[in-house]
Order: C-alpha cells, then structure tokens, then sequence
C-alpha cells in the first residue's frame, strides 16, 4: 500500500525496505510505567548476518585463482624444429599407409565385383548350353520318331507276322 506519505508500507503500518520485512528488527522499545511517570528504555538489539557463507565463497576463488595460475604456469614448452619435422613425417607415413589400405580395400572390392560377375557370366552361359543342348536332343527325338516313322511306312508288309528279309 501506499501511505500518506508516497512510501509504500505493510497492511501493519511499517515501512517497506530492501531488507526482509519478516526479519527480527534491529530496535526493540520498551516502555514502563511508575509512580513518577512513564520511563521509555530503548534498546538496539544488533543482528549480524552469517558470516560463513563469505568464509566458504572466499575459499572457492581462492582454489579457483590457484586452478588458474597451475594452468597458466603448466604449459609445456613450444615444440622445436626436430619435434615438428618428426611430426610431419609421422603424419606423411601415416596418410601413405591409410593411401595404401583405402586402395587394397578398393582392389578387394573390385576383385570379388569381377569374381562374382565372371561366375554369374558363366552360369549364364552354362543355362544357355543346357537350354541349346535339351532343343537339341528334342529336335533329335522328333527327327528319330519320324524316321522311324518313314522307315516303317517304306518297309514291305509281311503277311506272314515275320519279318521281312533285309537282303533280297
């Protein structure tokens, strides 16, 4: 709510801050009353805040601080020519040997391709023998029934049920 005075205070009448409104107040007055008149003793009651969690947020910069100087003394020396050279060399060998394994791969591939191509040729070739062959022998049979045929049509009818003599 605000108040009478722009200041925006609780439904109890106190003041708002930045700081929590349910924490103890700092201020507690107390007043008594006697046959002289009313005595006012006021009394300041100090809260101090925890002081731990500083102690505990000041020990973890401090490890971070130490985490950071270790890595930035910890580097190890830069590399030398030798070092370098050595390592291009390493890394050639290494590109020619994979050079190498990448082409036997693609000659292992291309081998059995070609294995597997010439078989299925000579598969193809050996139905093509067998279907010419049976045509064949079809062709054979039919010419044989109809010699048979013919030669059974020429011969002269015995009359007799015996076969005819071959040689006249």
């Amino acid at each position: 709510m605000i108040g009478p005075t722009g200041a925006i205070t609780r439904p109890g009448g106190t003041k708002l801050s930045n700081i929590d409104p349910d924490a103890p107040q700092t201020t507690e007055v107390e007043t008594t009353y006697s046959p002289s008149g009313p005595t006012t003793v006021v009394r300041r009651t100090v809260v101090k805040g925890n002081t731990a969690a500083w102690w505990i947020a000041g020990a973890v910069a401090v490890v971070a601080i130490a985490g950071v100087a270790y890595m930035v003394t910890s580097q190890q020396p830069a590399p030398n020519d030798q070092q370098l050279n050595a390592a291009a060399e390493q890394g050639r060998a290494q590109g020619q040997l994979e050079g190498a394994q990448a082409t036997t791969a693609a000659a292992q591939t291309n081998a059995a391709q070609t294995a597997q191509l010439t078989a299925q040729g000579e598969a193809d070739r050996a139905a093509a023998n067998r279907a010419a062959a049976e045509i064949a022998a079809s062709q054979a049979a039919v010419s044989a029934q109809q010699s048979a045929r013919d030669a059974a049509a020429k011969a002269p009818q015995s009359t007799d049920g015996t076969a005819p003599n071959p040689n006249p």
